[in-house]
């Protein structure tokens, strides 16, 4: 058991964020199969049990991290929110090519996050991964929310298909990224846009 003398005291809320940090880098590392509780106790300087109390099992701190950094927030909710009504672009219409850019820029400055959501979507394929109906959903959501939004697209071009195409290319950059930083992540995506929203047909569309 670890020791808990000097571990500073904490709110509740202060605690809970501090296990969520902590588990997001050794998922990221180990994969979801490969880190224990105890290794987040340890990390932290408090008891298992302490860790326990505050997450319940390990299966809910996976959900705990999903929730609260892929289903409250993000750069592509908050770039659509701007076309709502009361929203900056009011009565415009979004551009598939500036939402993800928006989502490449986010990404490319919290690499840990998108180690984090790599594997444990690589592991989600699993039908007995405790994520694995997470990511099914999420990716008919992704594919919903082309169907839910106005985009802005030129005539003749399936709008869909190139919204999942740009969303499973950015994916496989991140991986590229993510084995290799050296790449230049936000220069790579540009030289993939370039290739997915050509000009002419996409001028005046991005």
């Amino acid at each position: 058991m670890a020791s808990t003398k000097g571990t500073p005291r904490m709110s509740a809320e202060e605690r809970l964020e501090q296990i969520l940090d902590v588990a997001v880098r050794l998922i990221g590392e180990k994969g979801y199969n490969g880190f224990s509780l105890q290794d987040v106790a340890t990390e932290i300087g408090v008891s298992q049990t302490a860790v326990i109390h505050r997450i319940l099992n390990k299966q809910n701190l996976l959900m705990l991290v999903l929730q609260r950094y892929y289903d409250n927030s993000g750069a592509a909710h908050d770039y659509l929110k701007q076309f709502q009504p009361g929203g900056a672009r009011e009565g415009d219409k979004p551009r598939i090519p500036e939402v993800m850019q928006v989502v490449v820029d986010q990404n490319s400055k919290q690499p840990e996050l998108v180690r984090l959501f790599e594997m444990l979507n690589t592991e989600a394929m699993s039908p007995d991964h405790p994520a694995h109906d997470y990511f099914v959903q999420r990716t008919k959501k992704i594919s919903g929310e082309y169907y839910d939004t106005d985009w802005l697209v030129p005539d003749g071009v399936d709008g869909h298909l190139v919204y999942m195409l740009a969303y499973a290319a950015m994916y496989g950059l991140e991986g590229r990224w993510l084995a290799n930083p050296e790449i230049d992540y936000p220069a790579e995506w540009q030289r993939y846009a370039d290739y997915l929203f050509p000009s002419p047909t996409w001028d005046g569309y991005r």
